[in-house]
């Protein structure tokens, strides 16, 4: 009787969220419903953030069109894990869409020290570009040279292609790609290098933007949905419980844990406020918001706007659609994987789904689109979590590491005028070592490597660390990890020494608390794999696969070429017709 009434409780939130002022943005135009044909459409779908374990531990709570639609009707890899150690949200996007690891397509974190430049560079970000900002509300200014924190947007760091570059060659530059998200670089980086439309959320306006590198103009459609300013639309909304009537602490714990975060004056329990601490819509607001599912929401409705638009999956070649949720993943960042934060996104995550699904029904066709969901990485506990349950956790703080590093050297080799010219730079797991002064020294690189190396092997919260050296010349197989460490490494944009975090521990974020990503430990590497459509045969999969699968299995579902570095093969049997 419970369950009966948590469902009826479930499908009525469902139903009321549907109808929701923010649904209301969806009356643009609409496509002719689907015609007969063969599959013209592949839908790569990322929710960031999302963990593996998250489809079956709140199974029961999903509706039949979304999560449990891909799951029953789909093939379901309850294996999938990334194969490398740096899993973060560009590594993720850029893998899956080419098919390859950071050490083929060279994007080995969000961003990077570049020795050329002596500046750290982002994935998404070449300098060479300025964004195009939604007409006619220019964007804020936000330091002396005008630019604002999204711009310069082009995937040129990119050293693989992607899905979307094969469906381009495959079909002489006739087939549509569209690539969407909150984030820059997770439409970026799967967009690959010619897609006809790449926008991402920009905090500083409010609306979606995109770059001089794609075009010099918003498309229509875009420029429609800005001018109705639907993220205006929602400041002074509160984020309440998506199932009121549900039991909340039987699925998720407490609504006050220790170690969660506040957001942007968002507080620690619901209902959470969007305002930012404004009293109008500006930058802080928008954050607040990403911060909040809504911010899914308003990319869902932009991308069926891009299916009607630009006519996807109903012409004569292959068009592929990309889209990225990413509150998911500032949700979890702020609240803890173990929240009831992050259980309200994916109980909301899974009605954009079957919101998704049916539009692609109705405009598409059944079995005339092929889709896969996953997402860029997973995510640690919160370590108060960990503790609670009398699991080693704990947090390292970055510049104490740093510190702590800087005096060893200067006791090992003797202390420098300047506190901070052992290190060029530093960014995630890697160190980049000042090799001027190594030089002015007379210090052999692999000398101070190793000793760096040794040090931090003896601080808490580390597991292991690894050597540029040391791994351009291939680890040795005892070495704990070592594969996945090597899969991370691009020379030409690695530091000198790399290290691991023991697990449960996180490398602190700027925020107060909250949890991070970016180990190669089972909680941020599993993810899902979903596999629906044209000619897929339904059924759970169990053996080890790799996200980057999808590189291989969309573009042959639709019989084209995959992106030419994609190194997984389509599994046997996974289609109705046999796969060469």
């Amino acid at each position: 009787m419970r369950s009966r009434c948590r469902a009826a409780l479930l499908f009525l939130a469902c139903t009321l969220a549907l109808l929701s002022p923010l649904f209301l943005f969806s009356a643009g135009p609409r496509a002719q419903p689907a015609v007969d044909g063969p599959p013209r459409l592949i839908v790569l779908v990322y929710f960031d953030q999302m963990r593996g374990d998250y489809l079956t531990r709140w199974q029961g709570l999903y509706g039949r069109g979304g999560f449990r639609r891909l799951c029953t009707d789909g093939a379901w890899f309850t294996n999938c894990h990334y194969p490398y150690a740096n899993t973060v949200t560009a590594a993720g996007h850029a893998s899956v869409a080419t098919g390859c690891s950071p050490a083929e397509h060279g994007i080995v974190g969000n961003q990077w020290f570049d020795r050329a430049s002596g500046e750290k560079v982002g994935a998404a970000f070449t300098g060479r570009y300025t964004r195009v900002p939604p007409e006619p509300y220019p964007p804020v200014r936000t330091d002396a040279t005008g630019e604002s924190e999204k711009t310069n947007v082009s995937p040129e760091l990119l050293c693989a292609p992607t899905i979307g570059d094969a469906v381009k060659k495959a079909t002489d530059g006739k087939g549509r790609v569209v690539s969407l998200s909150i984030k820059e670089r997770s439409a970026a980086l799967p967009a690959g290098r010619h897609p006809d439309a790449c926008y991402w959320f920009d905090t500083n306006t409010g609306a979606f933007v995109t770059s001089t590198y794609y075009r010099e103009r918003l498309h229509p459609w875009v420029a429609d949905f800005n001018r109705a300013r639907p993220a205006d639309a929602l400041f002074g909304w509160s984020w309440k419980r998506f199932s009121p009537g549900l039991d909340y602490d039987d699925y998720a714990g407490p609504d006050d844990m220790a170690g969660e975060g506040g957001g942007r004056d968002q507080g620690t329990t619901f209902p959470h406020p969007m305002r930012g601490g404004l009293k109008r819509p500006g930058p802080k607001y928008y954050l607040a918001l990403c911060n909040t599912p809504y911010g899914n929401e308003l990319l869902l409705d932009l991308a069926l706007r891009a299916i009607d638009a630009e006519q996807l999956g109903r012409g004569t070649a292959v068009d592929f659609l990309s889209l990225s949720f990413s509150c998911n993943d500032m949700i979890g960042h702020i609240w803890g994987p173990d929240s009831q934060e992050v259980l309200d996104v994916t109980l909301r995550s899974d009605v954009l789904m079957e919101k998704l699904l049916n539009h692609l029904d109705a405009q598409v066709g059944r079995g005339r689109y092929v889709l896969a969901l996953t997402a860029d990485h997973g995510v640690c506990p919160l370590p108060e979590v960990s503790r609670s349950k009398g699991i080693e956790a704990g947090r390292l703080f970055p510049n104490t590491l740093e510190k702590g590093a800087r005096a060893f050297l200067d006791e090992k080799f003797g202390k420098q005028d300047t506190p901070n010219r052992w290190f060029d730079g530093r960014s995630e797991m890697w160190f980049f070592l000042n090799h001027r002064l190594l030089r002015q020294r007379d210090l052999a690189p692999t000398e101070v490597e190793n000793a760096l190396a040794g040090w931090l092997k003896q601080q808490p919260g580390i597991l292991a660390a690894y050597t540029r050296s040391q791994l351009l010349a291939g680890l040795s197989p005892e070495a704990p990890i070592s594969e996945a460490v090597q899969k991370s490494f691009y020379p030409e944009r690695c530091g000198d020494v790399g290290f691991v975090l023991k697990p449960y521990y996180v490398l602190h974020l700027p925020l107060a608390n909250g949890t991070n990503h970016g180990t190669p430990h089972f909680y941020d590497t599993h993810v899902p794999l979903l596999i629906y459509g044209a000619n897929v045969r339904p059924g759970i999969r169990r053996e080890p696969i790799t996200p980057q699968a999808a590189a291989a299995i969309l573009p042959a579902a639709l019989h084209i070429d995959p992106p030419e570095k994609a190194q997984a093969a389509v599994p046997v049997g996974l289609f109705s017709y046999p796969v060469h």
